[in-house]
């Protein structure tokens, strides 16, 4: 059965250390809730696009690189 782009994106931000917590699935955009495994704090983050509109595991990686380089910027 394959994956859907939301359960990928939890596995792989797993691999990164985070854990998905929620997904608000708004009109234009997404809205992200993840918390990070070393310190407990938990982002709310805005995405440019829909989770679902995702096609394959490589453009969730580079969605999962853009999600965790805003982190980085705060």
């Amino acid at each position: 059965m394959p994956k859907t782009p939301s359960v990928i994106l939890r596995e792989e931000l797993a691999k990164k250390g985070y854990e998905l917590l929620d997904i608000y699935h708004g009109r234009e955009k997404d809205t992200i809730r993840i918390k990070n495994l070393l310190n407990g704090r938990v982002y709310l983050i805005e995405s440019n696009k829909h989770v679902r509109d995702l096609i394959g595991r490589e453009d969730v990686i580079k969605f999962i690189n853009e999600l965790l380089s805003r982190i980085e910027e705060r």
